[in-house]
């Protein structure tokens, strides 16, 4: 039977994570300035992979490579890996902690390897330490990415190793671990080389993951959401619409469509400038979003006008709400922004009529009507039927 050497195992194990810690610096450039935390979880990666290289060659380099520069490299890695989960959770990041550390593990590593050598001594120290890097970064992750199977997965792992590494800090309370080399035979110390060789990959492929999935989402909901007020945008709100639509025509119900114009909106930008017309938009945004029901779909339809789609509400119901909305902004919320308010065109459908096109004519030409009329307004359709 072939010797299992695991000098090889974590040579060959530490290669990959520093591979995958270049792609992951690579890809990180590119990403978006709201996603942080990525160059922090490839510094880690890399410095994980450097330092186990240097602690596989234990024996054939100098002691202050292999011992001291080696294990203080893993806390720094594994530190690297707990700040940029915080950053990317956008959590305050333990930088201070992190560093009392790092300056902990170099003294305790100097001192037991040269003034009072002790191998126990360097194991239960790193065990330690290691055991709040992983455990800390694997509640972050199980905590804060509960909607990523990859955080949940990275967090997993960690939380595996963190208690390998508690175990095999309390071995070394033992006699017969005690005084036991790194690559000793003991099989605690064997399990926690093994699994801290190819843990420091996977979770490395698995941070890029993470990263990669919060990128696909953010691009997926830019795609539908308008950038300024985080509603929908028209090519969503269409998308919104069909689904509604082939709902009500299996039931034979209703849909109606506000559209919502900001009164005056040019002379706010006139006025205040268009920083300030941008905080109109968003506020108007916020707090019409307050007053729907839950089925609504609202979304920015273009410029200061929006449109707000009610599946299953007849005419009048659709009034109360329109009503309600203009009332509503009307009412002057934030000193730091100027008085404004709205005009509301309201149509209503039978659902197997209520193509999209006819709908919005329809609430166009009420809102019109409403701007006619003087503003502040609300105008039902005079195509809709009463009910």
């Amino acid at each position: 039977m072939p010797a299992f050497d695991l000098r090889t195992v974590i040579l060959m194990s530490s290669v990959m994570p520093g591979l995958m810690a270049l792609v992951m610096f690579s890809l990180g450039r590119g990403f978006p300035a709201n996603i942080r935390g990525v160059a922090h979880w490839a510094a880690g990666a890399l410095t994980v992979s450097v330092s186990a290289i240097l602690l596989a060659l234990r024996g054939g380099i100098a002691d202050w490579l292999s011992i001291v520069v080696a294990n203080v490299g893993i806390i720094l890695g594994t530190g690297l890996w707990l700040v940029g989960s915080q950053l990317f959770f956008g959590q305050r990041p333990s930088r201070r902690f992190i560093a009392l550390l790092v300056l902990t593990g170099a003294i305790a590593m100097s001192w037991m390897t040269w003034v009072q050598p002790t191998v126990a001594g360097r194991t239960l120290c790193m065990s330690a330490i290691l055991t709040l890097t992983y455990g800390g970064n694997g509640i972050t992750m199980l905590r804060f990415g509960r909607g990523s199977h990859s955080a949940l997965f990275v967090g997993s792992m960690l939380l595996v190793q963190a208690v390998v590494t508690a175990t095999r800090g309390l071995t070394t309370l033992t006699v017969d671990s005690a005084s036991a080399g790194l690559f000793s035979a003991d099989l605690i110390q064997r399990l926690y080389l093994t699994t801290g060789a190819l843990m420091s990959l996977t979770v490395t492929v698995g941070l890029l993951f993470v990263a990669m999935d919060r990128l696909r989402n953010q691009l997926e909901q830019q795609s539908f959401m308008d950038p300024l007020t985080g509603l929908l945008n028209r090519r969503a709100f269409l998308g919104a619409y069909q689904q509604e639509r082939e709902k009500a025509m299996r039931a034979g119900g209703l849909l109606s469509l506000l559209l919502i114009d900001l009164d005056h909106f040019k002379q706010v930008n006139d006025t205040y400038g268009h920083a300030t017309g941008d905080r109109v938009l968003i506020d108007f945004a916020k707090r019409v979003a307050g007053m729907l029901p839950g089925s609504h779909h609202l979304a920015r339809w273009g410029g200061e006008e929006f449109a707000v789609l009610l599946p299953r509400v007849a005419p009048d119901e659709a009034r109360e709400h329109a009503e309600r909305i203009r009332h509503g902004v009307a009412q002057k919320d934030d000193a730091a922004l100027p008085r404004y308010t709205c005009s509301i065109g309201v149509a209503c459908m039978a659902s197997s009529d209520a193509t999209i096109e006819q709908l919005a004519r329809d609430a166009d030409e009420a809102l019109y009507g409403a701007k006619r009329g003087g503003r502040n307004r609300v105008q039902l359709s005079d195509n809709v039927i009463l009910l």
